[in-house]
């Protein structure tokens, strides 16, 4: 007995100094901290409240004294930028110390292997191939797609309205954007307006689904990498990879057959591959298209559900929003086209306060891939440290933004949006890791708001 108590009380001391050494990194540091939760870092917090409620308590608690705040994700050490000109550093002026993601990635698990997840050097030059599939250009040849889509939207809302009185929106936005992605940027005819059960839509219900898609699994999974990679661990479960894997073989095979040109996101592809200029295995497209599937529908339909939320809070914003689009639509003839659309500067200003008001990522993230002593501190960020940019902390700062929890699109007027900070707005991010489909989902975003508002 004794003998099992000295083992217990060795190994329970031995677990408390090395929690101790851990949790004691950012104070020898010189770096501020809130006190972290035995095992779970700060994340025991999320207990009580959410991801985003935890990262705001460290901005509000240290952001005036300090340009950055010590974090723990279990017992790994992150550093939470808290500075906008330190925001700016890591995003933009010192990019090159800060390129990679610290994200989960395993090259037995296909759909990690996505642009989103790439490390620098393996980013970079795919992120200059793919780029082309989203310049004004091709926003301008896919239009008249996302209007077809857009034009079913609204059908689709009438339908619902004629079956009862109340409807998910939600949802609706969802088989929306859903439709817009597999038809305009994939080249598949999912109807997913009409037929609910259509197998896009499903899958996209089951990637949301998963039990852990949940933040601390996510994050559990981010940190320790190796550790996850020895049992083999998976975002998503194998149906979902053959379903992309299908999508990609079903897609090239048919463009191939008919020649068919659709000025798309596999017509780029295929000229790459064809020129030789990237050479990418089906899997790896297949994660290609898983991401940019994931990000085109979800982002955009949680935001375009917010803002109709928004705008039924605010009738006299919804009215001033319909006016507008009638006037510009008068000065294009009355024709909605891309020019008209690039013309709505009101309903861009509508857009941003809605993800300023809720943005899809509570943070960015970044790693430190060399030491980087901070400006004017010092601080040294070491190698290999995890940042945290805290994007909703930001944008609900009311040092930045009076009465930020208020919907004022007229906060993005020019004239008001040049008396801020250029990083008080990270809706998409910002610098060379930006997002790359901003065009396009601001595109469906305006396109399905503006044939909605036309109707109703």
């Amino acid at each position: 007995m004794n003998f099992w108590m000295i083992i217990i009380w060795t190994l329970l001391s031995s677990l408390l100094s090395y929690l101790r050494v851990k949790y004691n990194y950012w104070d020898l540091q010189g770096v501020k901290q809130l006190k972290p939760h035995f095992l779970l870092g700060h994340l025991g917090k999320l207990k009580s409240v959410n991801h985003r409620q935890v990262l705001k308590e460290v901005y509000d608690n240290f952001k005036s004294t300090t340009k950055l705040a010590g974090f723990y994700i279990y017992t790994k050490p992150v550093a939470v930028i808290l500075n906008l000109d330190l925001v700016k550093a890591v995003l933009i002026k010192d990019f090159s110390f800060f390129a990679s993601r610290m994200v989960y990635k395993n090259e037995k698990d296909i759909l990690s292997q996505h642009l989103f997840n790439l490390g620098a050097p393996q980013w970079r030059p795919l992120r200059n191939k793919l780029s082309p599939a989203f310049t004004s250009g091709k926003m301008q040849f896919m239009f008249p797609c996302i209007q077809r889509v857009a034009d079913n939207y609204v059908k689709a809302f009438e339908r619902g309205l004629e079956e009862s009185e109340s409807l998910d929106v939600y949802d609706l936005n969802g088989r929306f954007t859903v439709d817009v992605i597999s038809n305009c940027l994939f080249g598949f005819e999912s109807n997913c307006l009409e037929n609910p059960d259509e197998e896009f839509r499903q899958i996209s219900k089951k990637i949301l689904g998963r039990t852990d898609f949940g933040i601390k699994s996510y994050l559990f999974k981010t940190t320790y990498v190796d550790l996850m990679k020895y049992f083999g661990a998976k975002r998503f479960p194998q149906f979902i990879e053959n379903f992309f894997g299908r999508v990609v073989s079903e897609g090239f095979v048919e463009r191939e057959k008919t020649n068919v040109v659709r000025n798309d996101f596999v017509d780029v592809l295929k000229e790459f591959r064809k020129s030789g200029e990237l050479n990418l295995s089906n899997e790896q497209i297949s994660a290609q298209f898983f991401v940019f599937f994931l990000a085109g529908f979800e982002t955009s339909s949680t935001a375009m559900s917010n803002l109709l939320f928004e705008l039924a809070r605010h009738e006299d914003i919804q009215t001033k929003l319909r006016q507008h689009i009638k006037e510009v639509l008068k000065r294009h003839d009355n024709t909605l086209s891309y020019e008209s659309l690039v013309d709505m500067k009101y309903l861009d200003q509508v857009i941003t306060e809605t993800l300023r008001l809720y943005p899809a990522l509570a943070f960015l993230q970044r790693v430190a891939l060399e030491d980087y002593k901070i400006p004017n501190s010092d601080i040294t960020i070491e190698k290999n440290t995890e940042i945290f940019i805290p994007v909703q902390a930001i944008h609900h700062d009311p040092e930045i933004y009076e009465n930020p929890k208020e919907f004022q699109p007229d906060r993005f007027t020019p004239s008001e949006e040049t008396k801020r900070h250029s990083q008080a707005f990270l809706g998409f991010g910002d610098g060379p890791r930006n997002c790359i489909g901003l065009r396009f989902g601001r595109m469906q975003m305006k396109i399905g708001l503006i044939t909605l508002l036309m109707k109703f």
